[in-house]
């Protein structure tokens, strides 16, 4: 993967140029008449700028948005009373106001700024300016002192109409930047702190208030006290974080790409809002030793935490690492659907290994979405699950005619508990699923929920029982044996951590940091999509979730939202040809481009009654799954190395697998019980031979399509 662009956005007013005009102008033309009522200028100055910022922003949230020159011109009188000044206009008049906002144009710049742009600039970054301001006025103020900044690299709250530190004046760039890698640079830590839960990386400058109170806002990537010092610490801090990834990396002798998480992955619609916990890090410093470390933050891992915590009288202590943000990858980006493969796949899988597997893999499966019910109830989260039927709906008449044969075949054999499965025939098809063209349809028991949510408040439930999190913090290795005290150490950017326990739950990222995996585990690239009509809840109801088959490959999912948008995923038609789009690929820090407009007029063409609801695509954005060579995950101890575990490569269906599995690996490390009576299905077990098998099926059954074939064998 090539190298990301870089840029770093900087705050202007009080961070490139400091306020020192404005308080010699309060002193020139008030100073000995404020110190008369024991008022210090620059106080007073201090004070109005701190109650400007204030008052802008609450403008803002209440959707009144005023410039913030305007905010600050209008309150001079009011901060004179709020001073102790009993007349105020008697005090002071409109031509001393005048005044005092002329040097507001005449703002210099803070010693050193010049000098930081160029070290940036010299090592590859892109700066740009990111003011409250208008923007002809604070480009004048790098225009006076000599600055070099151009005039496109400026952006402004005042086009947006939303005022900083609202998250949604920030994602702007972060969207312009999407995929690259995007700095946040401020003297004031609020700016800071608040760019970086929306995903920038935060570097903070003490010239101004000299306290970062990292208590209140956390502690930023770079923190500095000079804008020299600053900018070399963002170079040398970028080159870490690249030096680790490729250090690290384990590249695919086929197409030598790393498989690091992507910086900046592009929003998906579950996670366009920053959340508190997005980039959450328990401890300033990372902590040296812990009982078990797992890394990654998502789905697998936090269940896994859950249930080694769960009702334990002695809990461990436990370390989540997250290389990004919390749940910012495969759990916060796909569709949020509790399907469980219940009849579909059972050929296939009894074919490979057995009736009797498969039908425990079945069972398995459809157990998980009363299990995921129970957990929300339990655990009272608020994710939005919604108990449902999926409904599977086939348009290719011989891809049904096969279906049903193989469906009926299964019903024949009984070996499979198929009760739960309803099959409706073509002539109801159409009007039973609401599809059309649908040639037969199955529907099961199913759910949907918003799985960020979900992940995200069982991880602050754990935290208050003593669960450790460290967000951007990046695995860069792990050691190949235990040391002298039988604890493993874990690499980081941040340092090292040492357990005798280490939990990988990577999936697509798993060869990263388990390089024996690289053959068995593989990226996988898919695209989702949030669809909107502006009719919204007049919107035809969609009770059911679905899988869209077009034929044996190509498929699409979707889950209707309580408000009447849309979730879509699939599109494969549009890439899955090419090889590289998405086979071995981690880039969900870019859109599929030949499959964005895939979604447009998608409810008009397939659904009933959609044909006039204009319904729209709001969002689209890309995702990273761990496919398995053999279509099933690894679970347990990972092979010659005691003490290390894997759950991982769920081949995209990790929502009716994860929770149990979790459940099941966490009985192993606690309890030390074996495998095989941990309740989990045993072809799930990772062994040697296939971690160490040349094999892939996988990739078996797509060479048919690379190689021109539109019908491969699955």
């Amino acid at each position: 993967m090539s190298a990301p662009k870089k840029h770093v956005v900087f705050d202007v007013v009080g961070t490139c140029v400091s306020y020192d005009a404005i308080f010699d102008a309060l002193d020139a033309r008030l100073g000995d008449r404020l110190r008369a009522e024991c008022i210090k200028p620059k106080l007073l100055g201090y004070t109005w700028f701190e109650a400007a910022e204030r008052e802008y922003t609450y403008l803002s949230i209440s959707g009144r948005y005023i410039r913030f020159y305007d905010v600050f011109r209008s309150l001079f009188y009011r901060m004179l009373w709020m001073a102790g000044i009993e007349e105020p206009r008697k005090f002071a008049n409109d031509d001393d106001l005048a005044y005092i906002l002329d040097q507001f144009m005449r703002l210099d710049a803070r010693p050193g700024v010049a000098e930081c742009f160029q070290i940036l600039r010299d090592a590859g970054f892109t700066c740009w300016a990111f003011t409250a301001g208008d923007v002809n006025r604070v480009s004048g103020y790098f225009t006076r002192n000599g600055i070099d900044m151009p005039a496109e690299n400026f952006m402004s709250c005042d086009s947006l109409g939303i005022g900083k530190p609202a998250p949604e004046s920030y994602r702007p760039l972060l969207t312009r930047f999407a995929g690259e890698e995007a700095w946040f640079a401020a003297a004031h830590m609020w700016d800071v702190s608040a760019a970086k839960s929306t995903g920038f990386k935060g570097a903070y400058c003490t010239v101004w208030e000299k306290e970062a109170c990292t208590d209140l806002f956390g502690t930023m990537d770079v923190m500095a006290d000079t804008f020299p010092d600053m900018a070399r610490k963002i170079v040398a801090a970028s080159k870490a974080a690249e030096s680790s990834i490729l250090s690290s990396g384990i590249m695919s002798k086929s197409n030598q790409q790393d498989r690091a998480p992507a910086h900046n992955p592009v929003p998906s619609f579950w996670n366009a809002e920053p959340r508190t916990l997005d980039h959450h890090r328990s401890t300033p410093e990372l902590p040296s030793v812990t009982d078990i470390i797992i890394i990654g933050g998502g789905f697998a891992g936090v269940a896994t935490a859950y249930h080694l915590l769960k009702d334990n009288p002695s809990p461990p202590s436990i370390v989540i690492l997250e290389a990004r943000g919390l749940c910012s990858g495969a759990s916060g980006r796909n569709g949020g659907h509790v399907k469980p493969d219940t009849y579909y796949n059972v050929p296939k899988y009894t074919k490979l290994y057995g009736s009797a597997a498969a039908a425990e893999l079945a069972a398995f499966e459809a157990s998980h979405v009363l299990a995921v019910k129970d957990l929300v109830e339990s655990e009272n989260l608020d994710c939005d699950f919604h108990l449902t039927r999926a409904v599977d709906v086939y348009l290719d008449p011989e891809h049904a005619s096969r279906t049903e044969a193989a469906y009926r075949e299964l019903v024949k054999a009984g070996v499979v508990n198929l009760r739960d499965v309803a099959f409706v025939s073509k002539d109801d098809a159409e009007r039973v699923s609401g599809v059309m063209g649908a040639q037969c349809c199955f529907s099961f028991t199913a759910a949907h929920l918003w799985p960020l949510k979900m992940v995200q408040q069982l991880v602050q439930k754990l935290l208050g029982k003593g669960l450790s999190l460290h967000t951007d913090t990046p695995v860069s290795s792990v050691s190949s044996e235990v040391d002298n005290d039988g604890m493993w150490t874990v690499k980081t950017p941040r340092g090292d951590i040492r357990a005798p326990k280490v939990v990988y739950a990577t999936n697509g990222y798993t060869a990263q940091v388990l390089p024996e995996y690289r053959n068995t585990i593989v990226p996988v690239r898919g695209i989702a999509s949030h669809i909107e009509s502006p009719k919204k809840q007049n919107t035809p109801h969609l009770v059911n979730t679905y899988g869209i088959r077009f034929d044996a490959l190509n498929n699409d999912y979707l889950i209707p939202r309580a408000d009447g948008s849309i979730i879509v995923g699939g599109a494969r038609q549009r890439f899955w040809h090419n090889r590289d789009r998405w086979f071995d690929n981690v880039r969900d820090d870019e859109l599929v481009q030949e499959a964005v407009s895939y979604f447009d007029g998608y409810m008009q063409r397939h659904f009933r009654g959609w044909e006039n609801s204009e319904a729209k695509t709001k969002k689209v954005w890309t995702g990273i799954m761990g496919y398995s060579s053999d279509f099933m995950p690894h679970i347990g101890e990972v092979p010659r190395k005691p003490g290390q575990f894997i759950i991982a490569g769920f081949s995209g269906h990790g929502m009716p697998e994860i929770l149990l599995s979790s459940k099941g690996l966490a009985a192993i490390i606690r309890d030390g019980i074996p495998f095989e009576k941990c309740g989990l299905p045993q072809i799930f077990k990772t062994t040697e031979s296939r971690v160490s098998s040349k094999r892939s099926l996988l990739e078996e059954s797509m060479q048919p399509l690379w190689e021109g074939n539109t019908k491969p064998k699955l």
